[in-house]
């Protein structure tokens, strides 16, 4: 799975791969970040699968939001500074559609 953001000097790729079931019984998900100058990668391990994506998700975003980048603006995700991933996955700008919420 992948998501490409935009950077004033290029495309930052994310890319996750599918999370496997390890030898100790929990599953790993590796993922990594594609820079214009630089990759860097991790895994991150989860009770399922579930939780090795999601964590492997927010562990990504927050190696995003250290970005200088991100942090003067201009790390974008369709034009939004919001990035799209969890913990704030939904709750962005990116889903305001000008209606009240949902009681």
């Amino acid at each position: 799975m992948e998501r490409t953001f935009s950077a004033p000097d290029g495309e930052v790729l994310v890319h996750f791969e599918a999370p496997v079931l390890a030898p100790g019984g929990e599953y790993r998900c590796r993922w990594r970040i594609q820079w214009p100058d630089r990759t860097s990668s991790q895994e991150t391990a989860g009770i399922d699968s579930i939780q090795a994506l999601m964590l492997a998700m927010r562990t990504a975003r927050a190696d995003l939001e250290e970005s200088d980048h991100y942090k003067a603006g201009t790390l974008t995700y369709l034009d939004q500074t919001d990035l799209d991933l969890p913990p704030g996955w939904g709750l962005g700008p990116l889903y305001d559609s000008g209606r009240p919420p949902v009681e």
